[in-house]
């Protein structure tokens, strides 16, 4: 029995963004403890990291849901962006910045743009 829907093809769009994230950070920390490699060198290549992992996410989502893209990639962000937001917020007991609030909208731009893509590209 095959699942759809956008809540369920939202969740695993979630896991596969964590996962992609949690895989790429192991490799980057080892990389930055193991090389002189510093962190502010690959600033632009972590955003580019989570950028491609929100779309792959989103995308995940939009072959799983089979309906409304947009929607679906946004509930997606929207999950993430959230556990992201609540673990600065109890765990640093910091706010979130107005660049945060940039990089955070575009991360949820990229994860729609993969859900409408994983929507039109799921067979029906």
């Amino acid at each position: 029995m095959e699942r759809t829907g956008q809540l369920y093809g939202a969740g695993i769009g979630m896991i596969v963004i964590i996962g992609i994230m949690l895989g790429c950070t192991l490799i980057v920390s080892t990389l930055l403890r193991f090389t002189a490699v510093s962190e502010d060198s690959l600033q632009w290549l972590l955003l580019l990291i989570t950028m491609v992992s929100f779309g792959i996410g989103g995308l995940a989502a939009g072959i799983r849901s089979k309906e409304k893209g947009l929607v679906t990639g946004l509930i997606t962000a929207a999950g993430v962006l959230l556990v992201f937001s609540l673990f600065e917020y109890l765990g640093y007991d910091s706010s979130i910045t107005g660049m945060q609030a940039v990089y955070f909208a575009v991360f949820a731009a990229c994860s729609a743009l993969g859900g409408i893509i994983g929507v039109n590209t799921s067979s029906h």
